[in-house]
Order: C-alpha cells, then structure tokens, then sequence
C-alpha cells in the first residue's frame, strides 16, 4: 500500500501537481509516522507552493528526529535566504559544511558572505585544492572590495579549470567594465551565452552596447534586466548612466533617485545625480547631494565654487585636496585656471 502511495505521490510531483502530491504523501505518513523521507517531502512540496511556514513546521519535525538531516538542512537554508534572512541561512549552511565537509557546501557558504558583504570571511577557510567555483566566490569578493587586479587574477586561475564557465567569464566581464577596458569588454561579450533569464548578463550586454554608443539597444538589455530583477539598485543606475550619456536628463534624474531609493547609503549614486545637476548648472541641488566626504564630491565642491565665482574659496578647498591626489588631472587643470584669473604664477 505504502509503495503504490509512493508512487503516486511522486508521480504528481514530477507532473507538478503539488497539492494532490501533498495529500497523498499524508496518507503515506499515516502508514509511517516515522519517516524523515515522507516529512522532507511534505516540506519541499509546501516550499514549492510557496507556503514557506508550512514548510517550516516539517522541516523541524525531521530535524527534531535528526538533527543532522543534510537536505532538511539545505531546504532551511534555502528558506532563510528566499525570506532574506541571510544570518541565519548562513549559519546553516555552516552547519550542513560541518556535517558534509564538501566543498560544494563551502562554495554555497562563500555565496551567502558574499551576500551579505563579509569579504574577508570568505579568506579565512584554508582550502587545500580550489576548484573553479571558489575562485569564482573568492574573485567576486575581491571585485566587491574594488580590488579588481587580484579578482583578474583568480578569475584565470577559475578559467584555467573550467575555460567556458559562463559565470567566470560574465564576472570578469565585469571586473573589465570596472578597469574601463572597452575592448576586453566587447572581446569577452563574444564569449558569453545569449541568456534572456540572467540579469546580470543582460545588465553586462546593457554595459557594452552603452560603451559601443548603442544606446537604444543598451536600454533595452538593462530595462530587461530590472524586469527580472526589479530590487536591484544597480540596474536602475547603469540605466540613468546611459540615460545621461544621451542627454536626456530628465530619465537620468527618475533612474538615479530609482537607485538611490534602493540604496541610499551608495555615495557613488548621489553623486552621479550630483554631477548630473553640475551638468545643468543647478549648483544648488549639486550641493545638496554631495553629502558625504570622498576626494570626488569634495573636487566637485571646489568647481562649484569655482564657476560660481568664489575663486579664493576654491583654491583653498583644491590646495587641501591636492595633499590627498597631488596629480589629479582635473585638480591641477582647475588650479591653474585659478592662478591664471588671479594672476598668480
């Protein structure tokens, strides 16, 4: 009986029909109160429709009976990162890597570090051999911490063990846009998979077509990956950049406040819309957005006052900037106009 129950039950699920899986797969347990196989079931079969608590109930009742269930563990951990709650799915997935010391459990752990900003966790494992997808975590942290030469770096040891991971070669895609390499960018692209599912593939396609002055058809590559991914700020601001590379400024403005809504502790963006203001002489708004002390908003500051004619007020701000970036091109060009109106040599 319990076999035919079984049967049927999986057949439903593979068909897709999850609630008729769910009530057959009950009548199983009246058969076998016992089994954490049929509880894991019920659980993902509840995960599926989305009935996340429900899940959760069975899910503690296998571990209540095994604690050290490795898939009821890996379906929590899938729970608590589709809720966000990423502390807690980080902390199971440390404890499924106790129990497996796998290292595809490790690469799931460095994803959710990843996720959560903790950088410098992921290099504090000591991992005897890497495999591609460590390097992949371990390049993408280094890319998130802007040091970019050493993410290239493992990014090729990555491609050496696995030369046509599209993940690998979309995220050094994306270390080459970060160094401002138009060429490798383009040359990459040529590279990588037509997937109208990744976002961010669609979102680095956006990137060089803007690069290339196809501007129409980055818009459409970036709007296509907002519509998959609609949260994620960075889409809404490489979006007001090509925007703004047009001149149309007024979709610029609507997409950089998209970002900054998303993010607002990201300087980068409200400086963005800072220099967009700039653009259009509207000193005051500029001013307005360069709330935070970095060497650019400050530079942006001091050519405020320039144009506005505080020439003393200006060259007193530049002259402290240029104890941090002596050599700063635009530093030293607006310096020299200075001295040139005030006629100092």
């Amino acid at each position: 009986m319990i076999k035919n129950l079984l049967q049927e039950g999986f057949t439903l699920k593979n068909r897709g029909h999850y609630k008729h899986a769910i009530e057959v797969f009950y009548k199983a347990l009246e058969e076998d109160n016992n089994s954490t196989e049929l509880l894991l079931e019920i659980a993902d079969l509840y995960y599926k429709i989305h009935n996340e608590e429900r899940a959760l109930s069975y899910i503690e009742q296998i571990l209540d009976k095994n604690p050290e269930h490795i898939e009821a563990l890996k379906l929590l951990e899938q729970v608590f990162t589709d809720k966000n709650a990423l502390p807690e799915a980080e902390q199971t997935a440390k404890n499924i890597y106790c129990i497996s010391h796998n290292i595809n459990d490790l690469i799931r752990i460095f994803k959710l570090l990843n996720m959560q900003g903790k950088y410098d966790e992921i290099f504090e494992y000591n991992i005897e051999t890497p495999n591609s997808l460590v390097y992949l975590e371990q390049a993408k942290a280094l890319y998130n911490k802007k040091e970019l030469e050493k993410s290239e770096e493992l990014l090729f040891k990555a491609l050496e063990l696995e030369p046509d991971n599209q993940d690998i070669l979309l995220t050094l895609g994306q270390v080459y846009y970060a160094q401002n390499k138009k060429d490798k960018c383009i040359e990459l692209l040529n590279k990588l998979t037509e997937d109208n599912e990744n976002p961010e593939l669609l979102n680095f396609c956006g990137a060089v077509e803007s690069y290339q002055g196809n501007f129409k058809a980055a818009r459409n590559f970036v709007l296509s990956a907002i519509k998959l991914n609609p949260k994620n700020d960075e889409y809404y601001f490489n979006l007001a950049n090509i925007y703004f590379k047009q001149g149309d400024t007024t979709f610029a403005k609507q997409y950089y406040n998209h970002a900054i809504a998303l993010k607002p502790d990201n300087r980068n963006y409200r400086f963005a819309l800072a220099n967009l203001y700039y653009s259009e002489k509207h000193y005051k708004r500029a001013l307005e957005e360069l709330q935070d002390d970095f060497f650019e908003a400050n530079l942006l500051k001091a050519i405020i006052l320039y144009d506005t004619g505080y020439l003393a007020l200006a060259k007193k701000e530049l002259n402290v900037l240029a104890e941090e970036q002596p050599d700063n091109p635009i530093l030293l060009d607006y310096q020299e106009r200075i001295n040139c109106e005030l006629g100092i040599n």
